[in-house]
């Protein structure tokens, strides 16, 4: 069964080095023209443009209407009247955007769930700031993974925060009373990225309105390590690029980074489980980007010898593509115990999504993914004085995890029917 027209991204007989593609992007986006100013026929440079777009170690400058409109409003609105607008649906509640910042809102019905959500991934948050000198030191090629972090929460019946003014500022089909909390907004991919995802996995005929959709700015990108797309899937056109599922040999046919991303993925899992004590259950991971700032962040600008110019806390046209964890709902707590391991630990890797490498659809990059954690375990447990019994856990866990993949592969459903009396 052949695969759409529109997946055709082989680079053909006349491929160019990768350093003579992007150094030919470079010439477009250094314009500031972005992937419009691509001619049509030159796919190698849209291709390699797509690679450094979705590289976690470039930054992006980026001409979007999003970018600019975010870059307006940061220095135009008024912080207390700008509308919020919905951008997406988390695993407990709808996600708006504050036009001009970098922070979101994060609004549902269940008190528990949100509350839940809003303490672990500020746990997560801070297990990663903690880790962040030393995991960096142990793994300086790569990037380290980010959670967001939350600021404020409000129950429903907070009267100072649910205002009449505060309400008309939600779309009017969002207008209830209900836990919230403010939360770093991940931004979306940069443009260029969007775009040629478009142009490889849409419709032809739907390119053009895709391109339009203000609901596609709001990509996220899902890495699914763990999955390749099946032969329907490889037959079909996607419709929309919020939660973007990117799939292992899409990744490989784009000739995008995959083993950094499993590497980093890696490192954030060991954050998970032995800096944060988090199982990780659910848990998302995604490509998304933040605004770049002027120096690091919490630093002000201090260089009293530089001429008087304009400084801008944040520049939402030059962004930086992470990988995110975020979405903690139905994550629990962990204890170092060789039972949270088997029942908390095991469950919440194989029921996730298949974000994470496994051995039945790649081994080589089941190798690297489990090389990477046991590494950026010991780093972490090390630091954190554990016992020789507490550092066989993170082997034990992997251990644990082909016993079950084996199991459940070896499980015949036919064999074990058992029918009532």
């Amino acid at each position: 069964m052949s695969a759409p027209a529109s997946r055709n991204i082989s680079s053909g007989s006349n491929a160019m080095t990768l350093s003579e593609g992007i150094s030919r992007a470079l010439q477009y986006t250094s314009l500031g023209e972005g992937t419009d100013a691509i001619p049509e026929e030159d796919d190698e440079i849209a291709s390699q443009l797509l690679k450094r777009a979705l590289s976690t170690k470039s930054v992006i400058s980026t001409t979007s209407s999003f970018a600019s409109r975010m870059q307006h409003a940061a220095s135009k609105s008024s912080p207390n009247s700008t509308k919020f607008r919905n951008i997406g649906l988390g695993s407990c509640g709808s996600v708006f955007e504050i036009p001009g910042t970098q922070i979101a809102l994060k609004k549902g019905s269940s008190l528990d769930s949100l509350w839940i959500d809003f303490c672990l991934t500020n746990t997560v948050h801070n297990a990663i700031l903690d880790m962040a000198m030393v995991l960096q030191k142990a793994f300086p090629n790569s990037v380290i993974p980010r959670t967001p972090l939350c600021y404020e929460f409000y129950v429903a019946d907070d009267c100072d925060f649910w205002t009449e003014e505060m309400l008309a500022r939600f779309p009017s089909s969002h207008r209830e009373k209900q836990p919230i909390f403010q939360v770093d907004r991940i931004l979306p991919v940069p443009k260029p990225a969007r775009d040629k995802l478009i142009e490889y996995y849409f419709d032809d005929d739907m390119v053009a309105t895709a391109k339009q959709d203000p609901d596609n700015k709001d990509c996220l990108i899902r890495l699914y390590l763990g999955e390749r797309e099946s032969v329907q899937q490889q037959d079909s056109y996607y419709d929309t690029l919020r939660n973007f599922p990117l799939r292992l040999n899409m990744m490989e046919n784009l000739d995008l980074e995959v083993v950094e991303y499993a590497t980093q993925m890696a490192i954030g899992l060991a954050t998970l489980h032995w800096q944060a004590r988090v199982d990780g259950m659910d848990v998302e991971f995604v490509l998304g980007s933040s605004a770049t700032r002027g120096l690091e962040k919490h630093r002000g600008f201090t260089d009293a010898s530089a001429k008087p110019h304009s400084v801008k806390a944040i520049n939402f046209k030059r962004r930086r593509l992470h990988l995110w964890m975020f979405d903690f709902d139905k994550a629990t707590k962990i204890e170092w115990t060789e039972e949270d391991v088997k029942k908390k630990l095991v469950p919440a890797f194989l029921g996730n999504d298949p974000y994470y490498p496994l051995p039945q659809v790649d081994e080589e990059l089941w190798d690297d993914f489990c090389a990477t954690y046991l590494k950026a375990s010991r780093v972490i447990l090390l630091e954190g004085k554990a016992t020789k019994k507490v550092m066989g856990l993170p082997r034990l866990f992997l251990d644990e995890v082909l016993r079950v993949t084996k199991e459940n592969e070896d499980w015949d459903e036919e064999e074990n029917i058992v029918f009532s009396e």
